[in-house]
C-alpha cells in the first residue's frame, strides 16, 4: 500500500503570495488586498454559510478585471517567484522514495502550475483555482468597471483596523450589489480551492493513488489549510504545520518552524517507518537535541498551548515570506 504527500503551495513551497503581488501592480493594490484578506478572515471565523477560507481570490476577481490585469500579469509575477529553500530537494527526496507528491493550493492555476513544474510535479497532480481572466475581461462593461473602481476607493479610504466599516462595505458590495450586475455572474463562476475544497481535493488525490487518509501526509501553514490539516489528523495521518499562523497551528499533528523545507523530512520518514507514535518520539528527540534555534519542532496533537509555539513560527514565517507573512 502506498503513501501520499500533499503540500500547500504558498508558504511551504514558495514564499510569494501571487495574488497579493499581482494586484500590487496597481496603485495601492497591496492595501486593497490586505482589506479583502481581512474580510476573508472575518467571514471564515464567523462561519458564513457557503464561504470557504481563501475565497479572497474570488473576492479579488472584480478588482483584477476593473484594473485591466491579465493572465500574462499572473504568469509574469509567478515567473519571478522564489522557492522556499530546500523545496526542490525535499520534493526530489520524496519522489526518489517512490512517494506521490501533490499540490493543493488556493493559487490561481497560472501560478500553481508554474511552481509545480519547477519542482517536477505534473499538472495532473495539482489542484488549484481556475481563472480564465482574459475571457472574463471581454465581458466586463464600462458601467460595471466604473462601479467596481468606486468601491475600490471606498475600501481604500477605510483603515484596515476598521472591521465594522470594512464588513459593512464588503457585505453590501459582494452580497447585495454585485449579484445584480453582469460582473457578478463572472465572479460566481470562480471556485477557489480553499477550506473544504482542499479536503475534497485531498480525498480525490487519495483515491487516485489508492491511499487511505491514515497514510497521508499534509503540509500546510494558514487558514486555507486548517480543514485539510484537521481531516488528515482525525483520520490518523500526519498533519505538519510549516511556519504556520494561529489559524493553522491548532489543527496540526506537529509543527516545524524553519528556514528550510527539508526540516520536514525526518518527520515524514518517521511516519513511514512507525506512524504518528514514532513521529512524536522523533519530535521530542529533535526538540531536545541541544536547543538548536533552527529548525524548531513541536508536537501539537495533544493540547499544546499554541501561544507558546506561535512566536517561533511567526519568526520564520516573517523571515521567509516578508510582507505576505501577515496575511491569513
Amino acid at each position: 500500500m502506498s503513501w501520499l504527500v500533499a503540500f500547500d503551495l504558498e508558504g511551504p513551497l514558495s514564499p510569494q503570495d501571487n495574488a497579493y503581488e499581482v494586484i500590487g501592480r496597481v496603485p495601492r493594490g497591496h492595501a486593497l488586498f490586505e482589506r479583502l484578506s481581512r474580510y476573508d478572515d472575518l467571514l471564515t471565523l464567523a462561519g458564513r454559510e457557503g464561504y470557504e477560507p481563501g475565497d479572497t481570490l474570488k473576492l479579488l476577481v472584480p478588482f483584477l478585471l476593473a484594473n485591466g490585469l491579465t493572465e500574462a500579469d499572473i504568469r509574469e509575477v509567478s515567473a519571478g517567484a522564489a522557492l522556499v529553500p530546500g523545496a526542490v530537494e525535499t520534493v526530489a527526496a520524496l519522489r526518489e522514495r517512490g512517494l506521490p507528491v501533490v499540490v493543493i493550493s488556493t493559487s490561481y492555476c497560472q501560478h500553481a502550475h508554474t511552481i509545480a513544474a519547477r519542482l517536477g510535479i505534473p499538472a495532473a497532480q495539482v489542484a488549484c483555482t481556475h481563472l480564465p481572466l482574459d475571457a472574463m475581461r471581454e465581458e466586463l462593461d464600462a458601467a460595471d468597471r466604473a462601479f467596481i473602481l468606486e468601491v475600490q476607493e471606498e475600501l481604500l479610504a477605510l483603515p484596515l483596523a476598521a472591521e465594522e466599516g470594512l464588513s459593512a462595505c464588503c457585505d453590501r458590495f459582494f452580497w447585495a450589489e454585485l449579484p445584480r450586475r453582469p460582473v457578478g455572474r463572472l465572479m460566481a463562476a470562480v471556485e477557489v480551492v480553499g477550506g473544504a475544497r482542499k479536503t475534497a481535493a485531498l480525498t480525490r488525490f487519495a483515491g487516485m493513488f489508492g491511499v487511505p487518509l491514515e497514510r497521508a501526509v499534509v503540509v500546510g501553514d494558514s487558514i486555507t489549510d486548517f480543514k485539510m490539516l484537521a481531516l488528515t489528523a482525525k483520520a490518523g495521518g500526519l498533519a505538519i504545520v510549516f511556519n504556520g499562523n494561529e489559524y493553522a497551528l491548532p489543527y496540526g499533528s506537529c509543527g516545524v518552524a524553519a528556514r528550510e523545507l527539508r526540516a520536514v523530512l525526518p518527520l515524514i520518514e518517521a511516519f513511514l517507518e512507525g506512524g504518528r507514535s514514532l513521529v512524536r518520539e522523533r519530535v521530542t528527540a529533535l526538540a531536545n537535541c541541544g536547543g538548536a534555534a533552527d529548525p524548531v519542532y513541536h508536537w501539537l496533537a495533544e493540547g499544546t498551548a499554541i501561544e507558546t509555539v506561535l512566536p517561533f513560527h511567526k519568526k520564520f514565517r516573517q523571515l521567509l515570506r516578508g510582507e505576505a507573512a501577515k496575511l491569513g
